[in-house]
């Protein structure tokens, strides 16, 4: 079954923790410049945030069906400061270190440091960093434009020769019929095993500064990324599976793959792509600005307030880069705690986002296209597949210039505890995601919009870490996703 399935989930193992006396009153020493009330944790996750600096970490191993079996983990450090700091009643943290490694068994793997600091320097400034790597043989491209929203079809090798096109309701048993292997005359095999996958070599650098306004509900954010990119093309390669019809295993070479079929009949064209190919790395070189008004009480798990922004990605020659493009994301989000428990902390939470995107230009990397935005608060969203989007579908499913996108979530905090001095709080999430692509803003309708629903576990741990675990069905096939904080 060619879903990603989460093995083992091994909880934790390291903390670092300064002791402080405890108080039982809130601290309401002067703030150096006015924080809006609104932007003040609750009383309850109040009463529980840890003191001093500690360490939330999770080591996991997984297997996927495309890439093998996997392992690594997650680290976070966080810098809390104490009661006595000013900030402590309105900051998820004052500093945030966050460390990931990942490899898996068809070579895949991925390396990220992120550092985030609200209020740094106790000024109304927030300054941001990332550094990340990833290689993956077995990329996903599933073509560009519209027609992405239809259902899988491909010639049918069922009788173990090239047939008329089939449609195919369900996307394992699309792959079994990419990966069947048909023999040529002159006694090879050739297969079509890797026509959605490509090789993927990225590393990307980001500096991102947000100055705060009207008591910390407006942040004005620019920034700056250099993101280097090499893709390679399975066509004409030696598959790494291939099967003929009876099931026996064979040496097969690919044919032609989908994206050498689209840089060849038009489609890049079409959508001035480029960015594929030759051995060189290219770099893309790009400001970024954003605006943002957020009434949130607390970032990691809210439970009240909105979130509205409108972020801006430039990218010329005149910056060094080999591309030239725009792209923008207006994004709103929702949170309103429709149920609370006497003690506070267990409560009903729907939260909703609404995304749309959209990229043009004379030179558009076409990596640039499944991210909605890598400038969104909760880092880049792949579209539309995968646990961020559509959960339901297989990672950058639907694609296209112009994306539109809408999660919607009932968060459930249904019980909390205590272990080895460590707050955790238990939940529930419900989830519906919807989504549709077009060609161009003036091609937007309501209609040909894809779902797919699920369920989810959340662990909440010292407020500002939260673990998820989602299952989601679409019409294609169903899949699993564990990961570290909200989708939103």
């Amino acid at each position: 079954m060619k879903t990603r399935i989460t093995f083992l989930t091994l909880l934790s193992l390291f903390f670092i923790q300064n002791t402080f006396a405890q108080q039982d009153t809130i601290n309401l020493r002067e703030l150096p410049f006015y924080i809006d009330p609104v932007k003040r944790m609750p009383d309850v996750d109040l009463k529980d945030k840890k003191e001093g600096t500690f360490i939330t970490g999770l080591p996991r191993v997984e297997f996927d069906p495309i890439r093998g079996f996997g392992a690594g983990g997650n680290l976070n450090v966080f810098w809390n400061g104490d009661k006595d700091d000013p900030f402590f009643d309105y900051t998820p943290y004052r500093h945030r270190l966050n460390a990931e490694f990942f490899v898996f068994e068809n070579g895949r793997v991925r390396y990220a440091f992120n550092y985030d600091a609200p209020y740094i320097f106790d000024s109304p400034w927030r300054l941001r960093a990332d550094a990340v790597y990833w290689e993956d043989p077995d990329a996903q491209y599933w073509g560009i434009g519209r027609n992405t929203l239809n259902r899988l079809s491909f010639a049918d090798k069922s009788g173990g020769t090239v047939g008329p096109n089939r449609t195919f309701r369900r996307i394992d048993d699309y792959e079994d019929n990419l990966a069947t292997a048909i023999p040529q005359q002159d006694g090879t095999f050739r297969t079509d095993f890797h026509y959605n996958q490509i090789i993927q070599r990225e590393q990307l650098y980001n500096l991102l500064g947000e100055r705060v306004l009207m008591g910390g509900k407006m942040r004005i954010m620019f920034g700056y990324e250099a993101l280097f990119t090499q893709f390679e093309s399975y066509g004409g390669r030696i598959a790494d599976e291939a099967f003929t019809v009876d099931g026996q295993e064979v040496e097969a070479r690919n044919n032609p793959t989908l994206v050498d079929i689209q840089q060849q009949d038009g489609t890049w064209d079409r959508f001035n792509l480029t960015g594929f190919g030759d051995d060189r790395w290219k770099f893309t070189s790009m400001l970024a600005w954003a605006f943002i008004y957020d009434t949130r009480d607390f970032e990691p798990d809210p439970s009240q307030g909105a979130f509205l922004q409108y972020s801006h990605e430039w990218s010329v020659p005149e910056l060094g880069s080999d591309f030239s493009f725009n792209k923008f994301m207006l994004q709103g989000q929702y949170f309103k705690t429709l149920k609370k428990w006497k003690d506070g902390k267990r409560r009903i939470t729907f939260a909703g986002m609404a995304s749309l995107g959209h990229i043009w230009g004379s030179q558009i990397n076409f990596i640039e296209m499944y991210d909605l935005s890598s400038q969104a608060e909760a880092g880049g969203i792949l579209v539309l597949g995968g646990e961020r989007s559509l959960r339901g579908f297989r990672e950058a499913r639907m694609l296209a210039p112009t994306v539109g996108l809408m999660n919607l979530e009932m968060r459930t905090r249904l019980y909390d505890f205590k272990l080895l001095n460590q707050e955790f709080v238990l939940g529930l999430t419900p989830f519906f995601d919807a989504g549709t692509v077009w060609e161009g803003l003036d091609q937007i309708r309501l209609n040909g919009f894809r779902g797919s629903g699920g369920i989810g576990g959340r662990i909440g741990w010292n407020q500002s870490t939260v673990m998820r675990l989602d299952y989601a069905r679409s019409r294609e096939g169903s899949q699993v996703f564990f990961g570290f904080g909200h989708i939103f």
